[in-house]
């Protein structure tokens, strides 16, 4: 059975990725959030009643060391990471929050996770805005124009 853990967990691309997984059959799935499970209607996984599931609540930036020893309990195999703040009123309200956020707390992530003897692979989400304004198919050798 593979591991995966998804940080960023409790977005519409986390739980999608969750359900997917939980779907197949042969995955253990750790989620990991700042937020907590609070809207079940939306969080289809809990329906699936699964043992396969698990969820822990971190904050990167607050419980860096909660998200990795939930890491390290779990041993993922892979891991996949949603988590950002994307929300552009309150980046201006918070650009420091922001960047600890976006940031400092995935280069720490990363660098932690470098010396993890059980992980096969890690993969980032970023959005699609970071291609800007494009009509048509995008592909991974889009420049990237993000103005």
């Amino acid at each position: 059975m593979k591991k995966v853990a998804v940080i960023g967990s409790t977005s519409f691309s986390g739980t999608n990725l969750i359900n997917m997984l939980l779907g197949m059959g042969d995955y253990q799935v750790l989620g990991i959030s700042r937020s907590g499970e609070n809207w079940p209607a939306l969080l289809a996984h809990l329906h699936h009643g699964s043992d396969r599931y698990q969820f822990a609540r971190h904050h990167l930036v607050d419980d860096m060391d909660g998200t990795l020893a939930a890491l390290d309990g779990f041993a993922p195999d892979y891991i996949v990471n949603f988590a950002a703040q994307g929300e552009v009123p309150s980046s201006f309200a918070h650009p420091d929050r922001h960047y600890e956020t976006n940031a400092l707390a995935h280069v720490r992530l990363t660098e932690a996770l470098r010396t993890r003897s059980y992980l096969k692979r890690y993969v980032h989400i970023s959005t699609p805005e970071v291609y800007g304004s494009c009509e048509g198919a995008v592909r991974e050798n889009q420049p990237l124009d993000p103005s």
